[in-house]
């Protein structure tokens, strides 16, 4: 078994959360996406779960992406200029 605080994941407790809803097979699978605020490269992409509507699944992804980005140092947010995002 696994340890349960591997110090490589540190980086968890800083990170931004976000949320994908995906149409799969007549299911809307939900993801939250770990985003760490010092390098915006470095994500970690985790399947929740998948739901019969989409109204579920937004309002399952959205309460765990509060539950998940709750922080006594307020909210979590990577600067977007981070990604050098070019629109020509």
């Amino acid at each position: 078994m696994s340890k349960r605080n591997n110090p490589e994941d540190a980086w968890l407790l800083d990170a931004e959360v976000q949320y994908k809803i995906e149409g799969i097979k007549s299911r809307w699978e939900v993801s939250l996406i770990f985003i760490d605020t010092k390098d915006p490269k470095h994500i970690l992409i985790h399947k929740i779960g998948d739901f019969r509507s989409k109204r579920l699944a937004e309002i399952n992804a959205n309460y765990m992406q509060k539950t998940a980005a709750k922080d006594v140092r307020g909210t979590q947010k990577v600067n977007k200029n981070d990604y050098n995002i070019n629109n020509n």
